[in-house]
C-alpha cells in the first residue's frame, strides 16, 4: 500500500502539481518569505517531466500539448537553467515573479508605472514600493538588461518582448544586446563574438529565429528584485507552471528555540490562501 501511494505522488508530482517555498523577500507583500506554493504544471501546457523528481535532476522533456498561455500578472514558476551570461555569472535557480508583458509586446516603464502597447497595467495593491525613492531617469542601473541600455528600475524600456518566429539581425553592435536571449531561447551552449563573425555553438549565423514566446517578469517587492529589468526574457519552455495557493506559512525570524519552537512561527492566517 505504502508503494502505491509513493508512486501515486510521483505521478502527482510529476505531472501535476508542485511545492515551491519562498526563500526572498522578492514578491512581498504578495508573497512572504516562508511561504510554501502549489503550483499547477498544467495551467499551459502537459508535458513530460523536466526533472527526475526526489533527485531534482533535470531531464529532456517534451511538451505533449498546450493547455492554455500565460496571462498578464500571472504569478508563475520558472527555472534557470545553468547558462553563463555574458557578466560570467552562471544561473541555475527557480523564481516565482510576475508577468507583467508577453510576446510581442511593447513594455514600457515610467516613475514606477508600468505601461503595455501604450496603456497603464494596473497592478495589484500588494505590490511594494517607495513612492518618494524613485531614481532619476538619467541614473543608469548597474547590470541592466539588456546591457548597454541606460535604464534603471524605475524608467526602463521602451523594449518589445520577442515572440515565437521573429527574425532578429545578430551584428557585433547588438551583440550583447541579444546574447542571453538567443542562448537561452536555442538552448545553445555560447554565443560568440569572433571578430566581426557572431557564431552560435561555433556556427557563423547573421540572422536568428525565436524559438520561443517570452515574457518580461517582475517581483512584486519592486525596489529590491532582481527580475526581467536585470536578467532578461523568460521564454515559454523555461516556465513550470502558475502559482494556485499558499498551503503552509511560516516566518522563519519568529521560531523561537526548543523542539516546538516553530510552533511560533506558524502563519496561519495565510495557509491556504490564494493569491494574484
Amino acid at each position: 500500500m505504502l508503494l502505491y501511494i509513493f508512486i501515486a505522488a510521483l505521478i502527482v508530482k510529476s505531472f501535476f502539481v508542485d511545492a515551491y517555498r519562498i526563500p526572498t523577500a522578492s514578491m512581498e507583500n504578495t508573497l512572504l518569505k516562508g511561504d510554501n506554493l502549489i503550483v499547477s504544471k498544467m495551467s499551459y501546457n502537459f508535458s513530460t517531466p523536466g526533472r527526475i523528481p526526489i533527485l531534482d535532476k533535470k531531464i529532456p522533456y517534451v511538451n505533449i500539448f498546450e493547455i492554455g498561455k500565460p496571462e498578464i500578472n500571472d504569478l508563475i514558476i520558472f527555472d534557470f537553467p545553468a547558462v553563463k551570461l555574458f557578466d560570467g555569472s552562471v544561473i541555475e535557480e527557480k523564481f516565482v515573479k510576475r508577468i507583467i508583458a508577453g510576446p510581442g509586446d511593447t513594455l514600457l516603464i515610467n516613475g514606477k508605472k508600468f505601461f503595455v502597447n501604450n496603456k497603464e497595467i494596473k497592478l495589484p495593491g500588494s505590490i511594494k514600493y517607495s513612492k518618494y525613492d524613485i531614481k532619476k531617469r538619467s541614473e543608469p542601473d548597474e547590470g541592466i538588461f539588456p546591457t548597454g541600455k541606460k535604464w534603471n528600475r524605475d524608467f526602463y524600456g521602451p523594449i518589445v518582448i520577442p515572440k515565437k518566429g521573429d527574425t532578429i539581425l545578430i551584428t557585433p553592435k547588438n551583440f550583447r544586446e541579444w546574447q542571453n536571449t538567443v542562448v537561452l531561447d536555442h538552448g545553445a551552449k555560447e554565443l560568440r563574438e569572433e571578430g566581426t563573425v557572431i557564431t552560435l555553438d561555433d556556427k557563423p549565423i547573421q540572422n536568428y529565429v525565436i524559438e520561443h514566446d517570452h515574457y518580461f517578469v517582475i517581483g512584486d517587492n519592486l525596489d529590491v528584485s532582481r527580475d526581467s529589468r536585470y536578467f532578461g526574457f523568460v521564454n515559454d519552455k523555461m516556465i513550470i507552471g502558475k502559482v494556485l495557493f499558499i498551503y503552509w506559512s511560516m516566518d522563519p525570524s519568529k521560531i523561537a528555540d526548543g523542539p516546538l519552537g516553530f510552533l511560533s512561527g506558524i502563519r496561519s492566517n495565510r495557509m491556504f490562501r490564494t493569491v494574484n
